[in-house]
């Protein structure tokens, strides 16, 4: 977790830097030449003692890189292979000689998360993790971009996950790099091979010179990925009478944000990452698992219909014509996770923390659009083969109704009715306002 950002003049870029610098707190630097320049805050945690990774330089290129390459000791060892030297430790050094070696073919070879921008005198180059783990805005005239919309005064746009641009100073190209690709899976293994999976994505997250710890409900989600690892650390929220506290910290929570979201799950992040800096300094969360494996109790009714008219399609009158399970995951994947994940980034940032999310590795994305339908919802029951490996892992486990992560804000501010979507959002507005009068 660290900040980017780039402009035209020096001055711009300290003052984009000093407004992240909350995602920052091991240190920031600043290159550039007459015609642009290029900023970075670091916070430390692949190689703590290297100097020069804030940005980094070699030759006549540069790199701000905010994220983490969890596949970048096998790929030094190939770079090694191909006559590449090496003076640091770190995946920010790895992720630029692997640009120079492989250009654009380099993004096939990614496993991480990141938003980084490379620049070599000539031109800059963009880019954002396939799912959009780590943030990343810019703006066209004049070209600008920051990790954080508020640096950029809002008048930005956001850089789309699973792409790269390439600013030579006379435009800004946009161009994707990565599409959903499903896999031909075999049925006589598919747990065995999740499991897998999903075992080398949770080791790989775990590379740390620092503490890391576990966001822990005793869901599916979190309760899966503590059988793969014992966690010394393990932070779980409990909703209590945060009346005073949610009045005063909302505000601060709001501009961490950048902009208005659906709920108030927020601030159940916000704890948990206040909780968790005491002790750690990167957290593993179970984010994306609903949207991959039909964790989310509304994709059922869309579920029923889609099967009812599978089997009855002479009955087609009867039934509304409706999504299947994976249709709805990719869709709220390339939608409401990104609100959950931008969540989930700035309330870490917030205190300095990295949050890591095995279930959104690429190889697991992939395997997961990629199951038959009764292996995610069957009738009621929902995420059937996450379920599946945990019970096999932790027969003990119980399985319970999903609540998600829920805040009492009903209670704390006095209002008897639901909060509606629009409500949250109008809340949200008038403290913007207030903030930004």
């Amino acid at each position: 977790m660290c900040s980017i950002a780039g402009a035209q003049t020096r001055d711009k870029v300290e003052k984009m830097l000093d407004i992240q610098k909350h995602r920052a707190p091991d240190g920031e630097g600043i290159v550039g030449d007459k015609k642009f320049t290029v900023g970075m805050g670091r916070s430390a945690i692949i190689d703590l003692k290297s100097h020069g990774l804030c940005p980094y330089t070699e030759d006549d290129y540069l790199i701000a890189f905010d994220g983490r390459i969890y596949n970048y000791l096998e790929l030094r060892k190939k770079l090694e292979k191909k006559g590449w030297e090496f003076k640091t430790n770190s995946d920010t050094e790895v992720l630029l000689k692997a640009w120079r070696e492989w250009d654009v073919k380099m993004f096939d070879k990614l496993n991480g998360m990141f938003a980084f921008a490379i620049y070599d005198g000539n031109r800059v180059i963009l880019a954002r993790d396939i799912v959009g783990e780590k943030p990343l805005y810019f703006s066209r005239e004049p070209f600008r971009f920051a990790s954080e919309a508020k640096s950029l005064d809002f008048r930005c746009n956001e850089f789309p996950p699973a792409s790269y641009g390439i600013y030579n100073f006379d435009a800004f190209t946009i161009r994707r790099y990565w599409n959903l690709t499903l896999k031909k899976l075999y049925p006589n293994d598919i747990e065995e091979q999740l499991e897998e999976l999903l075992g080398d994505a949770i080791k790989i997250r775990l590379k740390s010179d620092v503490p890391y710890g576990l966001y822990y409900s005793g869901g599916v989600d979190s309760s899966l990925i503590n059988t793969f690892h014992d966690f010394e650390h393990k932070f779980t929220y409990e909703d209590k009478d945060y009346a005073e506290e949610f009045k005063e910290i909302y505000p601060k929570i709001a501009w961490h944000l950048d902009y208005p979201i659906k709920s108030f799950s927020a601030f159940g992040l916000w704890k948990l990452a206040e909780m968790a800096s005491k002790k750690v300094k990167v957290i593993i969360s179970g984010e994306g698992a609903d949207e991959l494996f039909g964790g989310y109790v509304r994709y059922i009714p869309a579920q029923f219909e889609y099967e009812a008219l599978r089997f009855f399609p002479s009955y087609k009158s009867v039934f509304d014509k409706a999504k299947n399970v994976n249709e709805s995951g990719v869709e709220e994947f390339r939608g409401n996770l990104r609100e959950i994940l931008r969540m989930s980034d700035r309330m870490a940032s917030a205190f300095g923390l990295e949050t890591r999310c095995p279930f959104l590795d690429k190889r697991v994305i992939e395997f997961a659009f990629s199951l038959p339908h009764n292996l995610k919802i069957k009738g009621f029951d929902t995420k059937i083969v996450l379920k599946k490996i945990l019970k096999k892992r932790n027969p003990e486990w119980k399985d319970s109704e999903k609540h998600g992560l829920f805040c009492s804000v009903n209670k704390w501010i006095g209002s008897k009715d639901k909060f509606k979507k629009e409500d949250y959002i109008r809340f949200q507005k008038k403290i913007w306002k207030e903030l930004r009068a």
